[in-house]
């Protein structure tokens, strides 16, 4: 008997996760259609708010299914911050702040180091900052930079990178905050919740290849991976795949969606960083969402599994108790 009742339960787990992603998808491809329709892609100035617009379609779909299909209470989605692991938010923000580092040493050493051409080139100085912050300004027709560029080159890449990680990490908190919530509400809101009695391995495998294929139309109109409409979606699905195993761990120890928001608008937050001191690479390989960031995410990964032995051991089991959460040992 008790088989047969879990049997009927994890059918009806499936049916709920099939109808919110029938409604993910259909609200955040029907907005992508529209922009479509009028020949939008990544250079055109619709753009932003169109893919904004997008990243609204999982917090919808998740309020539709978990308000007035199931008809839930909203305690179950993460949201109150009385649930929050204060500590466990503390290590997501480190987290976050040493991606691009990260992608950046990738680069350094199979770019500069190895020679693979690939990858480019990374130098975390003022003499490079100063540089591609004059290419820009000069690619928008307001200044050839040359004296700014002379001044910023004195100060130091370290220093530097600071205060853009920093400011980072104030814009998740701040202006990033609500579009982040777009997107989390449904993954690691309605989505983690619905899979709350998986392993985490079973949900990273879920969620992260649809969050990947979810990006599709954007990622056709350009997005990351310009020029490579095709080959960039599946570069999405893999990196989307890596990066849910750090959403899963912030999520579980934070033990609140707004953890799983954070992160997300670090790392959205600080690609600008990034593409400041590095240079001359492949855009499928030397950038945070290329084969360069897959390699950093996937170290971060193994250091996650390797210090967190809670996290670990739970890793390929299912929940005994879905609505409990650990902390970091």
């Amino acid at each position: 008997m008790d088989h047969m009742l879990c049997q009927f339960c994890e059918m009806d787990v499936h049916r709920r996760i099939l109808s919110f992603l029938g409604l993910n998808f259909g609200i955040t491809w029907v907005i992508a259609g529209v922009g479509a329709l009028f020949k939008v892609n990544v250079d055109h100035p619709a753009y932003m708010a169109l893919a904004a617009a997008c990243m609204l379609g999982p917090a919808l779909a998740a309020l539709i299914q978990w308000r007035l299909i199931e008809r839930a209470p909203w305690s179950a989605l993460g949201l109150h911050p009385r649930r929050i692991h204060w500590p466990s938010l503390g290590f997501t923000v480190l987290l976050g702040v040493v991606i691009v580092p990260l992608v950046l040493l990738v680069i350094a050493i199979l770019g500069d180091g190895a020679g693979w051409a690939g990858f480019g080139h990374a130098e975390v100085s003022g003499a490079r900052f100063a540089t591609s912050l004059a290419e820009i300004l000069k690619s928008r027709g307001l200044t050839d930079g040359g004296a700014m560029a002379e001044q910023l080159a004195t100060l130091p890449g370290a220093a530097i990178m600071g205060l853009l990680l920093v400011s980072a990490v104030f814009a998740a908190f701040t202006v990033n905050l609500p579009f982040m919530l777009g997107e989390e509400l449904g993954w690691r809101g309605y989505l983690y919740t619905a899979t709350a009695s998986w392993s985490p391995a079973r949900r990273i495998a879920l969620t992260g290849p649809v969050w990947g294929i979810w990006h599709a139309p954007l990622i056709a109109m350009g997005h990351n991976y310009p020029g490579h409409p095709i080959a960039g979606i599946g570069m999405m699905i893999v990196f989307c795949t890596l990066l849910a195993l750090l959403f899963d761990h912030v999520r579980t120890r934070v033990g609140s969606v707004w953890g799983a928001c954070v992160l997300h608008g670090i790392i959205n937050g600080s690609a600008g960083a990034f593409a400041l001191f590095a240079w001359d690479g492949h855009v499928m390989v030397a950038s945070p969402a290329g084969v360069a960031g897959c390699l950093a995410i996937a170290l971060l990964a193994g250091v996650i599994l390797l210090l967190d032995s809670g996290y670990r051991r739970s890793f390929t089991q299912p929940a005994a108790d879905p609505s409990s959460t650990t902390n970091i040992t």
